[in-house]
């Protein structure tokens, strides 16, 4: 048999940092598809900097959506594990 690994839940300073951190993710989020859209009508972007920009917003966001599903998972009220 294969043991398995199950996360623990966040609780305590852990949980607090990490929607901490979440709240930071969706700022960051925010910020640079502002940035981008900024960019983009104002004709003044080259590519690089669009590709920067959409780097930017792919790694907040999904930095967002992860902070976001581990808090999620992991809540007692969903049944989440036990620790």
């Amino acid at each position: 048999m294969t043991p398995e690994v199950v996360p623990l839940a966040p609780s305590g300073p852990d949980a607090r940092q990490l929607r901490r951190m979440q709240g930071v993710y969706a700022a960051g989020t925010v910020l640079w598809t502002v940035s981008l859209l900024v960019s983009l009508l104002g004709h003044d972007a080259d590519v690089r900097q669009v590709l920067l920009l959409l780097a930017l917003v792919a790694a907040f966001g999904l930095l967002w959506l992860w902070s976001a599903w581990h808090l999620w998972t992991t809540s007692p009220q969903r049944g989440g594990p036990a620790v």
